[in-house]
């Protein structure tokens, strides 16, 4: 008898063991959270299945924290943990403190260091029960990959959110920062992007943030392409002929990957439209910020109202031929960011009030489309609707204006009476008009049965491979802020209430990934995982209830089932 139980007591142990070595061996797991918040995109399983090389991640996230710090070091964790156990040995990391060492001079040597190679330190506070003290932290990380190595600076500190929802964005990243950082050491085809010049297009400081990031993290355009600016204007000559090389402009313009027309202001000509054209036929994707108004701020600087006309591009047959039509109206939206007004003076020092300006809405996207789903408010200033032409283009409106809005055809008087006696709410009676459209599909030349130039070396063609373009009504939306001293603001930065909207950045940047074909990388930035935070007013309400809950009926399901056992063996045995 007692050699049995032994037996058995040996064979629960050996399962024990079994159980544990497959646990080591095969990672399985499922995810019952609502938001996915332990699923890995199914690119970043591929990436980091995919490795040839050892991918060496060191984490300076390690020491004595506030809770909020442990949640996102904890997450962080749990994260590379999944990663290593699809890379395996090709896939390690580690966690340091840069302030592990008692000496100062030691600490300050790490942190230059660090500093040098792309971190960014922040301060926190420490505190306990008899003591407050601060210490400064690098939330970030060093990808080592063969001789390269990429900053991953994974904290989203926000000075206008909470510490909460700050290390909640964070989280809500992580992915994405670090299958980003590893896709850009591992890639070895980077795509070559341009943006156009020649047409008054907005100068390399007005788009320096998209480009390269005032704050010099990983969110730019650089860090994923290689980003040139190419000048339609400029021809190569033809020394047969000492003519323009057309030719050669559309072979040269088709290495890019994509181009860029942000905010255009002079007219393009028959010759610059067939490049462009052509660049669509031979499979380009165009990113257009083009307004339909002309329309500017600085306008009422000087005098209390302009007249807003229509910006002639002469582009307006081309897109409708690719399938959409920028309207010559403006639109007013409820939904708008605030201008300051000076309301009146005490004692000669003006006094200012802020009041909402129809002509700048915030725009929110309501579709799951990878390049908007989950996108803060985006900032705007005047633009005009746009129309969807029926062609056999697909078409996703990506942006547009909230259910109370309306538009103004040009020319029309802009004027800041318009916030003294604003219009009637009921006037606002047009909802959600389009302000970004993505069109796909295989689009038709403008130049079908129209004079081409007479150059026998072109190619010409009716017909574009399955491309794709977004159109957006606005090219305000490219550019960054600049001070008067040359200082460059980040993008969507709002002067008047020193709020940046994120959101700006955040639609180009999941745009041009879209359309240079890297859609995992808009999926996982649109990536949300809820944070779910306490009632505190709850708490206080049921306090007594909860405790009840969470302490006494537990104790009975113990009790009752340990009776019900005890009962049980009593009736077996006796």
């Amino acid at each position: 008898m007692i050699s049995r139980k032994i037996l058995s007591y040996l064979l629960f142990f050996v399962l024990l063991i079994f159980i544990n070595i497959l646990s080591n061996i095969f990672n399985f797991n499922i995810d019952l959270t609502n938001d996915k918040k332990h699923s890995l995109s199914k690119r970043s399983i591929e990436l980091i299945s995919n490795l040839d090389d050892i991918i060496f991640i060191k984490v300076y996230l390690d020491g004595e924290f506030p809770a909020e710090f442990k949640q996102l070091k904890s997450e962080l964790k749990n994260l590379l943990i999944r990663f290593k156990s699809i890379g395996l040995d090709n896939f390690e990391f580690e966690f340091i403190n840069p302030n592990k060492s008692h000496l100062d001079e030691e600490n300050n040597a790490i942190f230059r260091d660090l500093v040098n190679n792309g971190l960014y330190p922040t301060d926190i506070e420490l505190r306990s029960s008899s003591s407050r003290s601060s210490q400064i932290i690098f939330p970030g990380a060093l990808v080592y990959y063969k001789n390269n190595k990429v900053a991953v600076n994974f904290l989203k500190n926000s000075v206008n959110k909470k510490a909460g929802e700050n290390i909640n964005n964070s989280i809500e990243n992580l992915e994405f920062e670090f299958i980003s950082a590893i896709h850009q050491l591992t890639n070895k085809n980077i795509y070559k992007i341009a943006f156009l010049t020649g047409n008054g297009e907005l100068i390399f400081n007005e788009v320096y943030d998209l480009i390269n990031s005032v704050l010099k993290d990983n969110n730019n355009l650089d860090f994923y392409y290689k980003v040139d600016r190419f000048n339609i204007k400029e021809f190569k000559i033809d020394s047969a002929t000492l003519q323009a090389n057309i030719s050669d402009q559309i072979i040269k313009l088709s290495k890019y990957k994509l181009l860029i027309v942000a905010k255009p202001t002079i007219s393009f000509n028959m010759l610059e439209k067939f490049i462009i054209d052509q660049y669509v036929m031979n499979g380009g994707k165009i990113l257009w910020l083009i307004d339909g108004v002309n329309c500017s701020m600085d306008s009422l600087q000087n005098q209390k109202s302009f007249i807003a006309t229509k910006n002639e591009l002469n582009i307006d047959d081309q897109l409708f031929k690719y399938g959409v039509r920028v309207n010559a109206n403006l639109i007013e939206d409820l939904r708008s960011t605030n201008i300051p007004i000076i309301t009146g003076y005490s004692n000669n020092v003006p006094q200012q009030s802020f009041f909402p300006w129809p002509y700048y809405p915030l725009l929110k996207s309501t579709t799951d489309h990878p390049i908007v789903n989950g996108l803060d408010a985006i900032k705007c200033n005047f633009v005009s609707s746009i129309d969807t032409i029926n062609n056999a283009i697909k078409k996703t409106v990506l942006l547009a204006s909230s259910k109370q809005s309306r538009y103004i055809p040009v020319p029309a008087k802009i004027s800041l009476g318009i916030l003294e006696n604003p219009p009637p709410v009921e006037t606002f009676n047009k909802a959600y008009l389009p302000i970004a459209v993505l069109l796909e599909g295989e689009f038709e030349s403008v130049f079908t049965n129209r004079i081409l130039p007479k150059q026998k070396s072109i190619d010409f063609k009716t017909k574009s491979k399955p491309t794709k373009m977004i159109v957006v009504s606005d090219g305000d939306i490219a550019r960054n802020s600049i001070s008067k001293d040359n200082n460059i603001y980040p993008l969507g930065y709002d002067k008047y209430s020193r709020y940046t909207y994120s959101g700006n950045k955040i639609f180009l940047m999941n745009a041009v990934h879209y359309l240079c074909d890297n859609t995992y990388l808009a999926k996982l930035k649109s990536k949300k995982i809820t944070l779910r935070l306490l009632d505190r007013e709850k708490i206080l309400k049921y306090e007594f209830l909860i405790q009840i809950i969470n302490i006494i009926i537990p104790l009975f399901f113990i009790l009752s089932f340990t009776l019900i056992f005890l009962r049980i063996k009593k009736h077996k045995y006796e």
